[in-house]
């Protein structure tokens, strides 16, 4: 029987942990992918640190493990960049920061610094912010003020109390600066189009709002009796007047893009149109990483450009590529995958599914799986690509609400998924289905130092299994280690010719 398509399936979040304690999938009722995975030839993948461009003992994120995939090489990532110039002092020698450090100085203008105060590397680093703001007073700037956005999502609930102490530990030392506005990161950070919560930061960054809590302990005492943590809290006004003036200037250190682009758009964007505002002229805006290419921003770093990609490989070789994810996944899929590239290449077919929009997925564990998996069948039905590069964010999106039962049953679902693309791919059309994870998450729950529900990724390793009628139980250890070994693996098994940047197993 001829060879049938392949099937990239990459389960966002579904790390391997041997430890069964507070192991949602393990706990799930149905086993089907990690059977396969005692069923078939597989093997056990790095997804974080130094194998996906970060520091040491960072965890690994959707970003960097898409594009560690797709580029099939190890990129130095934006946490890795930005702290490297911070160490070698780069930005105080940079034209552009002189320049427009003297001009804050001189005209007496403010220093606003944005963006999530979090050590996870996700989308920020504290320590990223700290040394900014030594640099900013060592070239002379005394009006600073700082609005940080609360994680407790890639690390502890309510942890905010340690990262915010820190920080007014160093303003005082500093000798200037305020901390303006608080946020939690649902409402700054959101990338689904949920303009009302955008516009809450919006105004209260841009906006004079009365002062209603003394201090940062008295807003996360009043919110945590309620059981709102530090990811959900609303915007508030901390210090009277700080709030971002016409010819102010504003660092979002955010290295990110998915989640800064949102605020950055209506901060900036002349042309913006998402909800009523008034546009406060920024003299000087600064960006982690390019946000929005067509909007004038500074950045701290760029990203290496590629041009050899997993997916530049297929399309030179005329192959047809079917791309699928839900909103909270696809650009993941599309711009990660390509190396942070907005590419539609000759002869793919890209579907986004629009996620369900839960306030938080414990609700809806099922999340979009279910249209997914549909319109893959549906496609291998009538039309097959030859290639399908496939994303289900259920083990890391339910896994980020921290319910164990919920994320459980998040697991249940997507063995159901998958074993229906195993019918449809595998013993239908013989085709070869690879399945894998961009880092860890739904494998660890729990925090046993912290004693909080684990909202975060995590450091473990992450699957990766060949599926093919002729491979069934006849499993051993497949030669990958790490994420950036896929592409090259699958590009051999499809007989088309492996970039020699690229790192095979």
């Amino acid at each position: 029987m001829k060879q049938g398509p392949t099937l990239l399936v990459i389960l966002d979040g579904f790390g391997y942990n041997q430890d069964s304690t507070n192991n949602a999938i393990f706990h799930a009722k149905t086993h089907t992918i990690m059977d396969w995975f005692n069923q078939y030839p597989s093997s056990l993948l790095q997804a974080s640190g130094p194998a996906v461009g970060l520091l040491p003992g960072m965890i690994g994120n959707s970003e960097v493990g898409h594009m560690t995939i797709g580029s099939g090489r190890i990129l130095e990532q934006p946490a890795t960049l930005i702290t490297h110039a911070l160490e070698k002092n780069i930005y105080a020698h940079e034209e552009i920061f002189k320049k427009q450090f003297k001009y804050i100085k001189e005209s007496n203008k403010t220093l606003h610094f944005i963006g999530l105060l979090s050590d996870a590397g996700v989308h920020s680093l504290e320590s990223h912010l700290l040394d900014l703001l030594k640099l900013a007073v060592s070239q002379g700037i005394t009006n600073i003020v700082v609005h940080p956005f609360l994680d407790g999502r890639d690390v502890p609930p309510q942890s905010a109390a340690l990262y915010l102490t820190r920080l007014e530990t160093l303003l005082s030392t500093l000798g200037v600066g305020v901390i303006g506005t608080i946020h939690g990161r649902f409402y700054a950070m959101d990338r689904d189009n949920n303009w009302d919560r955008t516009k809450k930061s919006y105004t209260m960054l841009t906006e004079l709002h009365p002062s209603e809590y003394s201090s940062w302990q008295q807003i996360l005492e009043h919110y945590y009796k309620q059981a709102i943590y530090d990811e959900f809290i609303p915007p508030l006004s901390l210090s009277r007047d700080t709030h971002i003036k016409t010819g102010d200037a504003v660092i979002f250190f955010n290295f990110r893009e998915d989640r800064a682009r949102q605020l950055t758009h209506a901060l900036v964007d002349e042309s913006f149109t998402k909800f009523d505002r008034t546009l406060v002229p920024i003299e000087w805006f600064v960006a982690g990483i390019q946000y929005y290419p067509e909007l004038h921003c500074s950045v701290l770093c760029s990203r290496p450009q590629i041009n050899d990609s997993f997916a530049d490989v297929l399309e030179q070789a005329h192959k047809s590529i079917f791309s699928i994810a839900e909103t909270e996944k696809y650009a993941h899929i599309t711009y990660f995958l390509n190396g942070g590239r907005e590419i539609l290449r000759a002869k793919e077919t890209r579907v986004l599914i629009p996620s369900l929009g839960c306030i938080t997925y414990k609700d809806c564990p099922e999340m979009s799986g279910k249209q997914i998996t549909q319109q893959v069948i549906q496609s291998l039905e009538t039309n097959p690509a030859d290639v399908y590069i496939i994303n289900y964010a259920h083990a890391d999106m339910v896994g980020h609400s921290g319910d164990f039962a919920a994320t459980t049953k998040a697991v249940e679902y997507l063995n159901g998924y998958l074993q229906k693309l195993y019918t449809s791919a595998v013993e239908k059309l013989n085709g070869t289905v690879y399945i894998t994870a961009d880092h860890g998450k739904a494998e660890d729950m729990f925090y046993s130092t912290a004693q909080q529900p684990r909202t975060a990724h995590t450091t473990n390793l992450v699957p990766f299994i060949m599926i093919r009628q002729d491979l069934k139980n006849k499993h051993y250890t497949l030669p990958l280690t790490q994420l950036a070994n896929i592409a090259p693996f699958i590009l051999e098994q499809l007989q088309l010719p492996v970039p020699k940047s690229m790192l095979k197993p």
